[in-house]
């Protein structure tokens, strides 16, 4: 069989860009290392509560249900648990973690907007 020229060269530039292409998606797999503070640490589970108490370190939420007891969990805070708000005694909190050999890890921890006091509330 023989081709014409153009259906060559139409051959060979798409076979140029499939593998320009494929060489881009390459190179974004991998630079995905770095950390993409766009998106939501992973984590496995969720507790939330009051702050009890906090260091640098670890921080201790109270949770209370209906019916039982309350209960209090202690979250270890590495440098890459993202905190979204202030951390202070008695603020609201919801805590998403992993569970490791050394404890139960927080990955992101973040700060419940307290409800405006209403007209009502101030007498």
């Amino acid at each position: 069989m023989v081709y014409h020229s153009s259906v060559v060269r139409g051959f060979v530039i798409l076979g140029v860009l499939l593998l320009g292409l494929t060489g881009v998606r390459a190179q974004e797999g991998a630079g995905s290392a770095k950390p993409d503070w766009n998106s939501e640490p992973k984590y496995s589970d969720t507790f939330s509560g009051p702050i009890v108490e906090y260091s640098a370190t670890r921080i201790t939420v109270s949770r209370s249900i209906l019916g039982k007891p309350a209960e209090k969990h202690t979250f270890w805070i590495k440098p890459d648990t993202r905190v979204e708000g202030k951390l202070r005694p008695k603020v609201r909190v919801t805590v998403g973690f992993v569970t490791t050999d050394e404890g139960d890890v927080a990955r992101l921890i973040v700060v419940r907007a307290t409800a405006p006091k209403s007209q009502h509330d101030k007498k």
